[in-house]
């Protein structure tokens, strides 16, 4: 399982793409008047503009290439200010191995940069957005995941080391091979690096294996085996 594409709603929308295109730089796909896609890679990842005072925001996280943690670190520090943690502007998760930095964008969204020190493939070419390798992590805010999880297990996309799913905290959906993730989440949650609960919004996920995965205009979780 790949995320192919990802498609979110952004509130500030001029300023963020601004943000991703100019001040960040990264590749453009195509644009019209509501929207825009850009490059992360293996990933297409396309902002609408969200509807007047409506105040959507996300968490995804993109892989940057497992030589260049500190190099991507000192490049998005010249560009944004990270995000802290108990006093901390990055973090190490001993589980998988992996390194992560945050920021937030004009949008709101919780940004994630996470080098995956033992997965992701290296890169000697200097560190731009252009070296960003995918979306590896897309989180899906719904009501109730208990009575959610069975949408995803329909296209036969299960727990991570099949691990099970609890009431609480996050559960990472898919294979650990795959190094690429939907984070399945109760709303509430209080997102790490930073003071915000998870609320759900529409949002649409497109896997290399022609699955769609959405939360649709009636916030509810569905899927669609496009292949």
């Amino acid at each position: 399982m790949i995320i192919k594409h990802v498609t979110m709603y952004a509130s500030n929308f001029d300023a963020t793409k601004q943000f991703y295109l100019v001040r960040l730089q990264f590749p453009l796909l195509s644009e019209e008047p509501d929207r825009f896609t850009m490059n992360v890679g293996e990933t297409a990842v396309t902002f609408i503009e969200a509807p007047f005072n409506e105040k959507p925001f996300y968490h995804f996280a993109f892989d940057i290439p497992s030589n260049q943690f500190e190099e991507a670190k000192e490049w998005t520090k010249g560009k944004v200010t990270l995000s802290k943690e108990q006093g901390e502007d990055e973090v190490y998760f001993e589980g998988i191995d992996a390194k992560s930095i945050y920021f937030e964008d004009p949008a709101g969204n919780i940004v994630e940069f996470i080098c995956r020190l033992s997965d992701a493939k290296q890169s000697t070419a200097p560190f731009t957005a252009s070296s960003l390798q995918k979306v590896s992590e897309m989180s899906i805010v719904v009501k109730d995941k208990l009575n959610s999880v069975s949408v995803f297990h329909e296209v036969s996309i299960f727990e991570r080391d099949h691990k099970g799913i609890s009431a609480e905290g996050l559960t990472f959906m898919g294979r650990r091979e795959d190094a690429s993730y939907l984070l399945f989440v109760n709303e509430g949650r209080t997102w790490f690096f930073s003071n915000k609960n998870a609320e759900v919004f529409p949002v649409e996920v497109l896997l290399t294996d022609g699955v769609l995965l959405k939360i649709d205009e009636n916030l509810k979780l569905v899927s669609l085996d496009l292949a």
